[in-house]
């Protein structure tokens, strides 16, 4: 390793200091001494290094994606940005394929499907940074057929801080025992700033090893992509029931791996009336089902004897360009916003009365134009393993939710965040408030954290934050914790406990 790095640096007198000031959600601020922009793992240690020598609070970030404040606060004197670790390359046995924790899902997606024909089941936000999303565990429309980011997951590499304040970069890999297994486990679903500043990932899928020139999954020739649009003043709160009503039976019947439905992949977007619309995103691998029949079944499905009707678009795509098609970018009125976010899993379809509930506050008064729950596809071949296999311990689902809200000026902060809380905690009373761990729930993804589940007033279920998003894997983590961050140098408002 080369002794002497110099990574660049940006202080507050420079321009660049305040858009770095700023991550995805303006609600919160960065504001560190200095910005670090380190181009190599080498330079991501020697940034840490003298950090940890002087005694000086540090964060990392990939992306900016993370909805809490957990790089700004505790304030920081050092924060370490890794956009520009994005590299794409083969790993250093050729097998599989080395990402840079700063490259984004398009980047990863690009260069993946461009240099080798190979995909992975990245998420469809595309500007989102690979640290934060490998680390939380990762999902995406490609999940339902190809299990979770983790799951393809071999090694990590990340700069650790041992009890000496030495700091070292260690690659963990899958078939590691002791320790560092313990280190790579850690990695496949414990979230990010936890243990270590991740530099680089190697992915290979030992299944896919005979596919081509790395042990990825092929990428489909085609898919059949559909974005329908349903007018709020075309439902009724009956249509409105059933049409949500129906997509999560539907999941619930096919939540199976290995069969032709689980090649399919939904997002509904039930916004806020101001909108005018729901939206549902929905995209079928063609290779599997070249006529579509899937996809046009199970929209079909979702309105039929309602009287809704959907303004379609879309079609047959080639792969990339679909996957473009259905992506969600940072661009628009996203771009500026303050925004929170609240998850869950679903084991099963939710009553016809918590539908109702939905209905009366997304048809509220309530200046919500960028305010809505997402649905999304889940089951299929993310179900096939164990919940210890991986941190990502939620091995039984048949949809995810994310339920958002933005708005751009901060004196409407209260008005948001309470009706984004009354709105999840009414839907959950029957559980405290939470999607609790149970028959109906399985608890939250901590890629979309929230810190109201630390707030006993707020979280009512009896189960306290880590075990919605950890459940028995939480003692695990901690022992990770103790061994590989012994001084708890990597923390924010919900990391590991030491």
């Amino acid at each position: 390793m080369t002794a002497q790095m110099t990574p660049l640096t940006v202080g507050p007198e420079d321009p660049r200091y305040i858009e770095l000031s700023h991550s995805d959600n303006h609600r919160f601020t960065v504001e560190p001494a200095q910005f670090v922009l380190p181009v190599t793992p080498d330079e991501t240690v020697a940034a840490l290094r003298g950090a940890v020598s002087d005694g000086r609070g540090v964060a990392c970030r990939s992306g900016g994606h993370c909805g809490q404040d957990f790089v700004g606060t505790p304030r920081r004197d050092l924060v370490l940005d890794l956009h520009n670790l994005n590299g794409v390359g083969l790993s250093e046995d050729g097998l599989g394929v080395r990402i840079g924790a700063g490259a984004t899902v398009d980047q990863a997606q690009k260069a993946l499907y461009r240099r080798w024909n190979t995909v992975l089941p990245l998420g469809a936000c595309s500007a989102v940074g690979m640290g934060g999303l490998v680390a939380g565990g990762g999902y995406g429309p490609l999940s339902r057929r190809l299990g979770l980011v983790v799951d393809h997951l071999r090694a990590v590499e990340v700069a650790v801080v041992d009890e000496s304040r030495q700091v070292r970069l260690v690659t963990a890999r899958a078939d590691d025992t002791g320790d560092l297994g313990e280190l790579f486990w850690a990695h496949t679903g414990g979230g990010g700033g936890n243990f270590g500043i991740v530099t680089a990932y190697e992915f290979r899928s030992p299944e896919h090893l005979a596919d081509g020139p790395v042990g990825l999954p092929r990428a489909s020739g085609r898919l059949h992509v559909q974005k329908i649009m349903y007018p709020w003043a075309a439902l009724d709160e009956q249509a409105f029931i059933t049409l949500l009503r129906r997509f999560f039976e539907w999941h619930e019947r096919h939540s199976a791996p290995g069969t032709p439905e689980s090649s399919l992949f939904a997002t509904l977007f039930v916004q806020h009336r101001s909108s005018g619309f729901l939206q549902l995103m929905v995209q079928q691998d063609a290779d599997v089902d070249p006529e579509g029949g899937i996809l046009r079944e199970f929209v079909a499905s979702l309105t039929e004897g309602t009287g809704a009707v959907g303004i379609p678009r879309g079609g047959v795509m080639s792969w990339l360009t679909g996957t473009r098609y259905m992506s969600q970018a940072d661009c628009g009125d996203v771009m500026g916003a303050r925004s929170a976010s609240k998850s869950a899993y679903h084991r099963t379809t939710p009553t016809d009365d918590q539908f109702a509930v939905l209905h009366r506050h997304l048809n509220s008064d309530h200046p919500g134009q960028a305010s809505y729950v997402m649905l999304n596809s889940y089951g299929g071949e993310i179900n096939r393993r164990d919940p210890s296999d991986t941190v990502a311990a939620q091995r039984d689902s048949i949809a995810k939710s994310s339920w958002f809200s933005a708005w751009q000026d901060a004196g409407q902060d209260g008005l948001h965040l309470g009706w984004l809380r009354g709105l999840y905690e009414e839907f959950f009373a029957g559980t405290g408030g939470v999607p609790a761990v149970g028959d109906r729930t399985d608890g939250c993804y901590i890629n979309y954290p929230d810190a109201d589940l630390l707030d006993p007033a707020r979280n009512r279920s009896g189960q306290p934050w880590h075990h919605l998003y950890y459940k028995d894997n939480y003692a695990r983590l901690r022992s990770a914790k103790r061994t590989w961050d012994p001084l708890d140098i990597f923390h924010h408002r919900m990391s590991i406990e030491p």
